[in-house]
């Protein structure tokens, strides 16, 4: 009788299933989040200043509802430089404003900006009429940028050439005139300054408008009541003189029947 070694069967080994790696999800980030608003430099304005800029603003918003009108917020230049940037008192870019606004500007990112505006105190009058020119101009290289002093009474404009930005002249009456909104700016006979139309009307805000709408709804009720009352007194007085002209007729008649009778008891 032979020997017979019995050997098990190796069990077949099946591979083993890889998992299954999902796709990374786009990034759902806005650019913009990324980016230092500095709420530190935020510093309180001066009434003065603050209601200019804030006609500035509202003027344009109302003139330009199609066009993205903001200001004091930060304008970045050059991609994770957190900071390096400028805050214009107002900026106009050339696009329509979104729902919600970014709180920053990124040159490389958003639409272009057209104009900036800087209005200026005695603090930072040399700071925005020195270095902010060569960062509006050759970093941000916006075609036109304002700059104005509310005491001092200075108006300048300045113009993007290839050379950087040159000062574009007033005329006659001291404004000066935008390119790239088709827009005067000038003092007004009160020493503010006001944007106008190439026709020469001035640009109110919403609030403005709004008062001047009223103003012009009540000076029309009050001319319409006025009106009313002075038909009402023409009615009045058409109605005594009918009155009188019947008493008068009245009178008449009676007088010539007293006549009548006197001739016939003398005949």
């Amino acid at each position: 009788m032979s020997d017979t070694t019995l050997t098990r069967p190796t069990p077949t080994r099946q591979p083993r299933a890889r998992p299954v790696i999902p796709p990374p999800k786009p990034s759902m980030v806005d650019e913009h989040d990324l980016y230092p608003i500095h709420e530190e430099d935020n510093v309180p304005e001066k009434p003065l200043h603050e209601a200019q800029v804030r006609y500035l603003r509202d003027a344009l918003t109302a003139h330009f509802p199609n066009r993205w009108i903001t200001g004091d917020i930060c304008m970045y230049w050059e991609e994770r430089s957190f900071n390096e940037y400028a805050a214009p008192d107002v900026l106009v870019v050339d696009c329509e404003p979104s729902d919600p606004t970014p709180d920053v500007h990124l040159k490389w990112a958003d639409p272009p900006a057209l104009l900036v505006i800087e209005v200026g105190s005695r603090s930072t009058f040399v700071r925005d009429e020195g270095p902010k020119l060569d960062i509006y101009g050759f970093d941000l290289q916006i075609p036109e940028y304002i700059y104005y002093h509310p005491t001092r009474h200075h108006l300048y404009l300045y113009r993007l050439t290839e050379k950087g930005y040159e000062t574009v002249l007033p005329d006659a009456r001291g404004w000066v005139y935008s390119n790239t909104l088709d827009l005067w700016f000038g003092e007004d006979d009160t020493g503010r300054l006001r944007i106008y139309t190439p026709g020469g009307d001035v640009l109110l805000t919403h609030q403005e408008t709004h008062r001047a709408r009223q103003e012009t709804e009540a000076r029309a009720a009050t001319e319409a009541a006025a009106r009313r009352e002075a038909e009402a007194r023409a009615t009045t007085e058409a109605a005594a003189r009918r009155e009188a002209e019947e008493r008068l007729a009245e009178i008449e008649k009676r007088l010539a029947e007293l006549e009548a009778e006197a001739k016939h008891r003398r005949s």
